[in-house]
């Protein structure tokens, strides 16, 4: 049982916790009655926890009596580390998880404390309360239309941005993308290569600018070489399964006769999945009957079956750090050079699902994207 003189203390440690975790910058500090109220203590407690958080400098006091939580001066040192959002929509994705990986590992080496925060559409209130409050955001857009108000409030957020998996930079904002369109046309030479003469493109993601790009690079390789193709896109709503629709819209494409192409190009690896599954319940084998490739590998690729072709998904580690060094770099933070961090090199994995037999011309490998060093800040 804590005694009546540790109370503060034990008060005082939750309330550190929470500021560190960035719990603060999603909602606003409780008054002292409230938290002595939410926490069991006396008013006077919760008082002397809060003076010894304002002696450590965890808290200030503002001008009009009220407390705040101690921002650092911006590239300096303080009891308070750097804070970073992730601020990502508020659903499952191997995409979501492959950026917070990339950037929780690096929070040690730039001595910041990493935040995701789920939001549910653009006009989310939680979207610009963290622009404002955060030392730095890493933002994944929604593919979703932009509202009209929507553009101008987040240009004029106060502390940097990155955009992931878009390009923003015609609105001046930096902004990270792992999958180039024009690797896209890496998948297309090689089915080509294979000798296919129609090469249909299949899709069930909710489809922003970024996916929307790389549909067009399959369009436009298929046209500039007379190619034939047709584009199945079957987009569901934000924050629906894709992988039972994928499979779905390809198995009825077969029921009613309107599936007979001999290579597929699909955005995901979720919708490839699928439609593998859907070409093999129909009797068919996939890789001899109908080639199938993946523009996003997201290194599960290899261990499907048949094994899938895929472009590989790069690191994202680099590019991340690219960005954290030019968040933290100050107040005259600059960027220089181009404002799209990208890689300008992405490898090609062949695997049985485009090449049945590869396995038995060279021997099992697995690839991984070459590393290029992303412009520097």
């Amino acid at each position: 049982m804590r005694t009546r003189a540790g109370k503060y203390i034990y008060v005082a440690e939750r309330l550190s916790r929470r500021i560190k975790a960035g719990d603060y910058h999603l909602q606003k500090l409780p008054a002292e009655r409230d938290l002595a109220a939410e926490v069991g203590v006396s008013h006077a407690t919760a008082r002397k926890a809060i003076q010894k958080l304002l002696d450590e400098g965890l808290l200030i006091r503002l001008a009009n009596g009220r407390l705040a939580v101690r921002r650092n001066d911006e590239g300096e040192d303080g009891p308070i580390k750097t804070q970073i959002a992730l601020l990502v929509p508020a659903w499952e994705s191997r995409e979501v998880t492959r950026w917070h990986v990339a950037i929780s590992q690096l929070a040690a080496r730039f001595k910041v404390a990493v935040r995701t925060v789920y939001y549910a559409h653009l006009d989310d209130p939680l979207v610009f309360s963290t622009l404002d409050r955060f030392d730095g955001t890493f933002f994944l857009p929604i593919p979703d239309d932009i509202p009209p108000h929507f553009m101008a409030k987040f240009l004029s957020a106060p502390r940097p941005v990155v955009v992931l998996s878009n390009n923003w930079t015609e609105h001046g904002v930096p902004s990270v993308r792992l999958h180039p369109p024009v690797a896209v046309q890496k998948l297309l030479d090689h089915l080509l290569a294979q000798g296919h003469q129609r090469i249909d493109c299949f899709n069930v993601q909710p489809v922003g600018s970024a996916l929307q790009a790389l549909m067009s690079q399959w369009n436009l390789w298929r046209a500039a070489r007379g190619l034939d193709g047709v584009m199945i896109n079957e987009p569901v709503s934000p924050f629906e399964e894709t992988l039972q629709v994928a499979y779905n819209v390809i198995a009825k494409r077969i029921r009613d006769g309107k599936f007979d192409t001999t290579a597929m190009l699909c955005t995901t690896e979720r919708d490839a999945a699928g439609a593998m599954r859907a070409i093999a319940d129909a009797g068919m084998q996939v890789g001899k009957d109908v080639a199938v490739c993946t523009i996003d590998g997201s290194g599960r690729a290899e261990y499907a079956i048949p094994s899938l072709t895929s472009l590989e998904a790069p690191d994202p580690a680099p590019y991340i750090a690219v960005c954290l060094e030019w968040m933290l770099a100050g107040k005259d933070r600059q960027w220089k050079g181009p404002m799209l961090v990208e890689p300008d090199k992405i490898e090609l994995a062949v695997r049985q699902s485009t090449v049945p037999d590869i396995d038995s011309q060279v021997p099992p490998q697995r690839v991984r994207m070459s590393q290029t060093e992303p412009t520097p800040v």
